[in-house]
């Protein structure tokens, strides 16, 4: 199964910004700002652009009671929800957000082991879930750690973080070798833990955030060139202000289904290059902001309504842009003479994108009685093309100048196209 966005929890949306658990201390609050969040869920830490960290686990997850102070343990939250989880770390605030996932096909690395912990004794409760007694035998273990549970020597269910670690006399940032303490594991356990078994500490890279998220748009048209590449018109959201659209950039390709209070997006494809950057039929390096732009994709699989999101690896190689670059919607080579709609016989016109016989008829028609086309969208319109077809002529035809026939506005809104 491909990756799956399921949910988004923002912290800093909540009525309260934590609450206090018996034993455990003060969980971060936050609200279902997109899809669902079901208990147990896999998540990346998002703050601002930066991916900080990732394969977190929605260990516990519980709510305010009505009327009251208590709280209580939930399975799932649904959109506009508060709720309050422990994930792992103690550094969750206002801003903050969590990304929940699934994914059963690319899992954390688990091939390096940092300490290996006995258990000597599992314990549950309804609130906080499953808690276990271990002692290291080798390394330390840590709070938020990341550990898989093992059973006669192999892997039982899905890795898990250490949601808590404690002592004696109170919580401990480590436990190191020899040491007994407790482990807070939650309702992450798929299998529930057994005296025996080896609580197993995975070695993780060591970085300030895994990926930079660049930008997110929306597509709204297709135009496919025929050479496994499209150009696609997307829009930026005004909420998105600081928004970057880099030809070069790495780039997913996200397919949301459902409704608001359930949707959940798809990634159909990872690791695409964006080809080339355009606004208002102008070629850039870089765009900014909100707005509509022209993104080149090398990929035939964009729809409409699908999410462009571009981000840039942490380890990632500072590339040169690629060597051929789109910098507008074409269905032809780039060495084509454009066709001036405004002095092309018949036989030009009918070649191009979209017109028929009729329409070309209908196009020599208005051509003699206003004299020409102020420019290749007003062309477009008058001759009953669609959004698409317009945006597929761009890169085929041109308007030269004719005298007589002012600049105006052509009736097709950029978001249409």
């Amino acid at each position: 199964m491909t990756e799956v966005r399921v949910g988004l929890i923002e912290f800093g949306k909540a009525l309260n910004a934590s609450v206090a658990l018996p034993g455990l201390g003060e969980l971060p609050g936050g609200q279902v700002s997109a899809g669902r969040a079901v208990r147990g869920a896999r998540a990346r830490l998002k703050r601002a652009d930066r991916i900080l960290a990732d394969n977190l686990r929605l260990g516990i997850m519980v709510r305010k009671k009505f009327f009251s102070s208590d709280v209580e343990p939930v399975t799932d939250a649904g959109f506009l929800k508060d709720v309050f989880v422990a994930v792992g770390r103690t550094d969750l605030g206002p801003g903050d957000a969590l990304e929940l996932y699934t994914d059963d096909t690319i899992g954390p690395d688990t091939s390096r082991h940092a300490g290996v912990a006995a258990v000597l004794a599992p314990a549950y409760d309804q609130l906080t879930g499953f808690h276990v007694q271990v002692r290291p035998d080798r390394g330390v273990l840590r709070f938020g750690a990341l550990t898989g549970l093992f059973r006669g020597g192999r892997p039982v269910g899905q890795p898990m973080r250490v949601l808590g670690l404690f002592g004696p006399a109170g919580p401990l940032p480590e436990l190191p070798a020899g040491q007994v303490g407790t482990v807070l594991l939650g309702f992450q356990c798929d299998v529930p833990p057994m005296a025996g078994d080896a609580l197993t500490a995975y070695e993780e890279p060591s970085h300030d955030y895994l990926e930079r998220r660049e930008g997110t748009a929306h597509v709204h048209g297709v135009s496919d060139l025929g050479t496994g590449s499209v150009v696609a018109a997307v829009e930026v959201p005004e909420a998105r202000t600081n928004n970057l659209l880099t030809v070069g950039t790495r780039a997913r390709l996200l397919r949301p289904v459902g409704t608001t209070f359930n949707e959940r997006s798809t990634v159909i494809a990872t690791d695409l290059r964006i080809l080339s950057v355009a606004r208002g039929g102008v070629a850039m390096r870089t765009a900014a902001g909100t707005g509509v732009f022209t993104l080149g994709l090398a990929t035939r699989e964009v729809r409409q309504n699908d999410i462009v999101e571009t981000y840039v690896p942490v380890d990632a190689p500072v590339l040169a842009p690629p060597p051929a670059v789109v910098s507008a919607p074409v269905s032809a080579p780039l060495s084509v003479p454009l066709v001036d709609v405004n002095a092309a016989t018949p036989s030009d016109l009918a070649r191009l994108p979209g017109m028929t016989p009729e329409r070309v008829s209908q196009a020599l028609e208005l051509r003699r009685r206003q004299g020409g086309f102020a420019d290749v969208e007003a062309f477009g319109v008058a001759v009953g093309l669609q959004p698409h077809e317009i945006v597929r002529l761009r890169g085929r035809a041109t308007a030269g100048q004719v005298t007589g026939v002012a600049q105006r506005e052509t009736g097709v809104r950029q978001l249409d196209i």
